[in-house]
C-alpha cells in the first residue's frame, strides 16, 4: 500500500537540478571589492594608500541580514544601543525575499540563467526552495527558533517561506511587445502604475485533508484558482469528490499517521498552507513608448509578499517577472 501511495509522487528531475546548481550559485557566488583604508577617527582616507581588496559574498551577506532582522525583531532594544542596531531589530520590508542580481547569475551559471529565463514559471518555486535551504543552512538559529515548539516563533518573528526576486534583466521590453513568445518566460516590462488595489491575502500551496479518511495531501501548488486534490493519497479511499477535501489552515499539518508530509517543489515540509498578500496593479506603457495615433496599452500585473504596497499610481517602473494567461471566469460564464 504504501508503494502504490508513493506512486503519486511526482519528481521534476530538471527542476530538483535547478534547485541544486542554484544554492551553489547563492553558496558560492563572490565578486572582488575594493575597500579604502579608512583612518582611525578620520572621516577621509589618506590619498597615498592604496585601496585593499577582498572576496565579498553578496548572497552571504543577505542570508546573514535576513537572518539578524528575524532574530532581532521580537527582542526589546535596550537603551544603549546603537540606531544602526535599533533600526536593524524592526522587520524589514524585504525580510523574506533574497534579491538575486539576474547577471551575476548569468555570468556564473549560463545555462542555469537560460533555463530560468526559458521556463521560470515551472522553476519559480525550486528557486524558493533552494533560498529557503540556504537561508536555513546557514543560519540554524532561524530553523530551531521554526520548529520550536516552545513558542519562540512569538517571541522571534521568524518567517516560514523564503522569496526569490531577480533583477536587473538583460532585456527589458515594452508593455506593446508582450506577446505569446514571452509566455512563461523571465522577462521585465516598463511602465507606468496608474492603479493599484488593495492588500488581499492568496493561497499559493494548500494543505488538503480528506474527510473521508482523514489524510492529509500537503503542498498542492494553486493554479491561479482554488485548486484541490484530484484523488486522495490513501490507496484505500479513493476519494474522487473535491468537495469532500478540507483547506488546513493552520501551518506545519500532519498527516494521518502523525508525520510531516513530504516536501513539494515549494519547499514546505510541514504539510500546512501557505498564505501570501498580493497585489494587482495595472500598468500602461510609457508615454514616450506609444506610436504616434495609438491608444496606450496596459496589462494587469500581480505583485506577492513583500513587494506589495511599494508602487502607487503615477509611479514609473520596471517589472520582472513572467506573463501569464489567466482565463476570465466572468466571461466564460456569460458565454
Amino acid at each position: 500500500a504504501a508503494g502504490e501511495a508513493q506512486a503519486f509522487e511526482v519528481v521534476d528531475e530538471g527542476g530538483e537540478l535547478v534547485r541544486v546548481r542554484f544554492h551553489e550559485f547563492l553558496q558560492n557566488y563572490s565578486e572582488i571589492v575594493n575597500e579604502q583604508t579608512m583612518a582611525d577617527g578620520n572621516d577621509m582616507a589618506d590619498e597615498d594608500e592604496d585601496p585593499t581588496q577582498r572576496q565579498y559574498y553578496p548572497y552571504l551577506e543577505q542570508a546573514g541580514q535576513l537572518a539578524r532582522r528575524q532574530l532581532k525583531s521580537g527582542s526589546s532594544a535596550s537603551p544603549d544601543e546603537d540606531d544602526e542596531d535599533e533600526e536593524e531589530a524592526e522587520m524589514s520590508p524585504f525580510s523574506s525575499t533574497l534579491c538575486v542580481n539576474y547577471r551575476h547569475l548569468h555570468s556564473y551559471d549560463p545555462d542555469l540563467a537560460e533555463a530560468i529565463e526559458g521556463e521560470y514559471v515551472r522553476f519559480e518555486p525550486y528557486l524558493r526552495r533552494a533560498a529557503k535551504e540556504f537561508v536555513l543552512g546557514c543560519h540554524p538559529a532561524l530553523d530551531r527558533a521554526n520548529n520550536n515548539a516552545g513558542g519562540t516563533m512569538k517571541e522571534y518573528n521568524v518567517v516560514t517561506s523564503y522569496f526569490v526576486a531577480l533583477y536587473n534583466c538583460s532585456t527589458v521590453l515594452p508593455v506593446r511587445a508582450l506577446r505569446t513568445g514571452t509566455i512563461g518566460r523571465f522577462s521585465a516590462i516598463s511602465g507606468t502604475v496608474t492603479r493599484a488595489s488593495d492588500v488581499r491575502p492568496e493561497l499559493l500551496v494548500g494543505s488538503f485533508r480528506c474527510k473521508k479518511c482523514g489524510l492529509v495531501a500537503p503542498d498542492v501548488p494553486q493554479q491561479y484558482h482554488l485548486t484541490r486534490p484530484p484523488l486522495c493519497r490513501n490507496p484505500r479511499c479513493q476519494n474522487r469528490a473535491s468537495g469532500e477535501f478540507r483547506l488546513e489552515i493552520g501551518l506545519g499539518g500532519r498527516d494521518g499517521d502523525g508525520d510531516a508530509g513530504d516536501a513539494g517543489p515549494g519547499g514546505g515540509g510541514g504539510g500546512g498552507s501557505e498564505f501570501v498578500d498580493w497585489q494587482r496593479l495595472r500598468v500602461q506603457e510609457n508615454a514616450d513608448e506609444i506610436p504616434p495615433g495609438s491608444m496606450p496599452r496596459t496589462v494587469d500585473v500581480v505583485v506577492r509578499n513583500e513587494m506589495v504596497e511599494r508602487a502607487k499610481a503615477g509611479d514609473r517602473v520596471v517589472l520582472t517577472g513572467s506573463l501569464v494567461v489567466v482565463p476570465d471566469g466572468s466571461a466564460l460564464a456569460r458565454a
